[in-house]
């Protein structure tokens, strides 16, 4: 009688899964698993900032902008990974008192963004807005190479 019960417990979640699956408009269901991953993504990526921040001394923020991300790149690539090279480039920046001096001085935020190439670009108010390219490579040599001319 009890595996019964089971049995019935299991066909009744399976057939509220299957209707709420098939209730959903078309694209929800992959726009509902990119929402899930990017989240995961930004939680990930607090992780690294807060090791950027003990390296360096810093207390620089770090966030994603979503717009331009494709779906498809989302659920092939690890935006996270993609931010953290610009992290690194920044740690490596730190890694000599002046360097640390200049990122604890001009570095406040960094924005993690998609585009067609990579790029970045620190600005007067201390917000650097890396563009990430998921075809690039050497991305953290990219950007010690970048800051350290900027700095």
């Amino acid at each position: 009688m009890r595996t019964l019960s089971w049995i019935g417990a299991f066909a009744a979640a399976g057939a509220l899964m299957a209707a709420t699956a098939q209730a959903q408009p078309p694209g929800t269901q992959e726009t509902a698993k990119t929402q899930e991953r990017m989240a995961r993504e930004a939680a990930m990526l607090t992780g690294h900032a807060n090791s950027t921040n003990r390296e360096c001394g810093a207390a620089i923020t770090v966030t994603f902008d979503w717009a331009g991300a494709k779906e498809e790149d989302l659920s092939t690539y690890s935006a996270n990974g993609w931010c953290d090279a610009a992290l690194e480039g920044i740690r490596r920046v730190c890694s000599d008192a002046p360097g640390k001096d200049a990122v604890k001085e001009k570095i406040k935020r960094v924005t993690c963004g998609f585009g067609p190439e990579r790029s970045i670009s620190l600005k007067e108010d201390g917000s650097v807005d890396y563009k990430i390219s998921f075809k690039s490579v050497n991305d953290a040599d990219f950007v010690y190479e970048s800051l350290e001319n900027a700095l």
